[in-house]
């Protein structure tokens, strides 16, 4: 057990944050102390002291933790000591600073000590948000609604998905529509528009023809919109929830972006992670929505799967491409709490790491290739080898919700169960989280206060 003490602070998730990224969960502790000089300390074997003359910031203590620890441990991460979900934040702060994408660079690796890989990564996500992203205002607002029901659940899966029964379908539908009425009520009220409407989950394709038109309807109704006019997303995730029906109810409302995610192509991994779907129902998904003429087609994989090697990242990218997906996010393995494979492994997402390297590099060099730019990215607590998710896509098909939701400079109204709201305050720059309830079973019990904590959004 390693101890860490950092002197002159009161919170250490920031230290611990960064620790994690070098120790399994039992193997170290960060302790806040406050002692005047802290270098003679008397301390047991494996203990460390951090600020011990109180002279320096976050960022020197966070680089002193980074460079101690790579020598220890022999690890150095490549997003050096940036642990947040947006590591394209400071980034973009810094630019907005100095408008200067090389001083932006310097920054990344004098300050954060970032990679020279994650640098440029960064730096071609800048470019092209630069170039292709109006800026965010705040007269503009998303939303996001969750359909928290899935055919099966995933091994690695955490997010209080259920097993998509019709009872419990019928029984979440009419407490989401109330909802979505009153939150439109509130909205029309306001003068703000929306900007985007993203349907995920779970996997709203869950849903039959009726109930996926009763929604749509409702969502159009109850904020006076039109989901052709404005950019809108289905995530139709499983293969086995894809069919004519339900492509017909998302095609009548003009919808243009849908979201066909089979994580791997090979039909062992898929077995193993709990799938109840093959390589070749993701294809014939495909052709099914092909018919359909949707604009773009994302589809997610996961680098890191149990069982999984470079090659079999690479056959799943050359598959994608060449069924004719347009917006690829490739997404490192997060072990959750609360994933069977957590349960099961709780030490996986630290192994492999030189293997879930390769993945990520040649998925890279695959997608380069293939004429797609990197657009957006994010990270997760306990991805393997402290690595990120980044969003892929043919130029000009990028997903706005997804570039907004990592900006975290707009509202987004959160609709539904495990829906996290956000409000934006712009003379602040601050955003206020409105979470609904993650258990759609809670959440149906306590709709009325979920209901009242909605006008957050308008006060």
């Amino acid at each position: 057990m390693y101890r860490l003490y950092v002197n002159g602070i009161h919170n250490e998730h920031h230290y611990s944050e960064l620790a994690r990224e070098f120790f399994a969960d039992n193997e170290y502790e960060v302790i806040p102390i406050n002692i005047e000089n802290a270098d003679g300390l008397a301390l047991g074997h494996n203990s460390l002291v951090f600020n011990a003359d109180l002279k320096q910031d976050r960022d020197q203590i966070k680089r002193d933790i980074f460079k101690r620890l790579s020598i220890i441990t022999g690890k150095t991460p490549e997003w050096g000591t940036l642990t947040g979900v947006k590591p394209l934040k400071p980034a973009m702060n810094l630019y907005l600073a100095v408008s200067d994408l090389n001083e932006v660079d310097k920054g990344l690796s004098d300050i954060y000590i970032v990679s020279d890989s994650k640098r440029k990564l960064i730096d071609e996500i800048l470019r092209y948000q630069i170039e292709n992203v109006p800026v965010a205002d705040d007269n503009n607002w998303s939303i996001y609604t969750s359909i928290p029901f899935c055919p099966s659940i995933c091994s690695y899966c955490s997010f209080g998905s259920e097993l998509a029964r019709v009872k419990s379908i019928l029984r979440y539908l009419p407490k989401l529509q109330r909802e979505i009425s009153e939150c439109g009520r509130l909205f029309k009220k306001s003068s703000k528009s929306i900007e985007s409407v993203y349907f995920g989950g779970g996997t709203p394709t869950s849903l039959n023809f009726s109930e996926l038109v009763a929604l749509f309807d409702s969502i159009e109704q109850s904020f006076d919109i039109k989901l052709r006019d404005i950019e809108t997303t289905v995530e139709a995730g499983r293969p086995d929830t894809i069919d004519k029906d339900r492509l017909n109810a998302i095609k009548k409302y003009g919808v243009r972006r849908i979201s066909i995610n089979p994580q791997s192509m090979n039909d062992e991994t898929l077995r193993k992670i709990g799938r109840s779907h093959s390589s070749n129902d993701i294809r014939n998904a495909f052709k099914l929505a092909h018919d359909y003429e949707f604009e773009v087609i994302n589809s997610d994989v996961i680098v890191g799967l149990p069982g999984e090697t470079t090659n079999d990242i690479a056959s799943t990218i050359q598959k994608l491409i060449d069924i004719g997906a347009n917006n690829i996010t490739v997404h490192t393995l997060s072990v959750k709490r609360g994933s069977k494979l957590k349960q099961e492994n709780p030490d996986y997402y630290l192994r492999g790491v030189k293997e879930v390297e390769m993945m990520l590099d040649t998925a890279s060099r695959m997608l380069h290739g293939a004429g797609f730019v990197p657009y957006y990215v994010y990270r997760q607590k306990h991805q393997m080898g402290a690595f990120e998710n980044t969003g892929w896509c043919i130029p000009g098909l990028h997903s706005l919700y997804n570039i907004r939701i990592m900006e975290e400079m707009q509202t987004i109204i959160g609709l539904g169960a495990g829906a996290i709201g956000k409000r934006y305050f712009p003379s602040e720059n601050r955003l206020e989280r409105i979470p609904n309830i993650n258990d759609y079973r809670m959440y149906v019990e306590r709709i009325d206060n979920i209901i009242a904590r909605k006008h957050k959004y308008f006060d």
